[in-house]
């Protein structure tokens, strides 16, 4: 077997037909399917079931690809890591930043970044954290940003930075802050959807006070990102829960609405992670001196603060 074999089955794989992936790999149709059809011979396995169309991944065969896409990555992971040992800052950086970090986070490092090393391919996608983990430890990713702690034995971890919980109050009467959990009214409070880890942030926050449930209200809305959450609770005159990152080009109006914590805050860490054996480590250096020196200027200190986990 070799790594040309591998990487015809994965362009199979991932388009699916033979022909269009012999194409991608610029060969001929028949000479992909004699070196994959050797390949199979030789493990005993058949990856491919080739009656259908289009043509599918064996049971057998899809625990294989699996394999081979981590060997794949691996040996890109060499390459990066010979130009890493040269001192050359260029190739792919691959980065997964969960959707309230993202559309707040990004716009304040990104360009800058990606002009500082003009020879860095950035490739940034907007996923969930179990996603990003994945990804990660499948080494489909280089980088993620997202909410710690994640605590797996396979992932490196470095925090960026700690960012304080705010409440949103658009109700007539808001509250005056700074205000502790257990006497915030929580009747009135929009979340975010199941599947963000903000949302089980804000149901810890909410799990330790004496929440109250508004049972005359016939509406109950769980939006799918922020600036909907945002919206929604605006319009409905209600309150809502938000990291500081997610305000930062609030109104001056909206700033108004917003209401402190009082200690210990609720906060969460956001930082980076990586894989434990991730080679490109002068490129992630980079990045988080970037992203913390940026962070020092627009996140507020915290005298006292509690983390909230995102995964518990």
């Amino acid at each position: 077997m070799n790594i040309q074999q591998f990487k015809y089955i994965l362009a199979v794989v991932d388009l699916r037909n033979f022909e269009a992936a012999a194409d991608k790999c610029f060969v001929s149709q028949s000479t992909l399917s004699t070196m994959i059809a050797r390949f199979e011979d030789e493990i005993g396995i058949k990856i491919f079931n080739r009656k259908s169309k289009p043509v599918s991944v064996t049971r057998e065969g899809a625990i294989i690809v699996e394999r081979l896409r981590t060997i794949n990555n691996d040996i890109g992971l060499l390459g990066a890591l010979v130009k890493e040992l040269k001192g050359e800052l260029m190739g792919e950086l691959k980065i997964g930043v969960i959707p309230t970090i993202a559309p707040y986070l990004l716009p304040l490092f990104l360009h800058k970044f990606a002009t500082k090393f003009p020879y860095v391919n950035l490739i940034v996608d907007e996923l969930q954290t179990d996603e990003i983990v994945a990804a990660i430890k499948n080494r489909s990713l280089d980088i993620g940003l997202l909410a710690l702690p994640i605590k797996d034995k396979d992932l490196n971890e470095k925090e960026l930075f700690v960012e304080p919980f705010l409440i949103y109050d658009c109700r007539e009467k808001s509250t005056e802050g700074p205000i502790s959990i257990k006497n915030l009214d929580y009747s009135k409070l929009w979340l975010l959807k199941q599947g963000h880890c903000l949302q089980t942030q804000v149901n810890q926050i909410c799990e330790q006070s004496s929440r109250q449930v508004d049972e005359d209200s016939n509406l109950e809305f769980r939006s799918g990102s922020l600036d909907g959450l945002i919206r929604f609770t605006k319009a409905s005159n209600g309150l809502t829960i938000l990291p500081q990152i997610a305000t930062l080009d609030f109104t001056e109006h909206d700033q108004g609405k917003l209401v402190h914590f009082d200690t210990p805050v609720p906060s969460r860490s956001v930082g980076i992670i990586t894989h434990k054996y991730f080679v490109k480590k002068t490129l992630l250096n980079k990045l988080q001196l970037m992203i913390q020196d940026i962070m020092k200027e627009v996140i507020s200190e915290i005298p006292e603060n509690k983390i909230i986990h995102p995964l518990e």
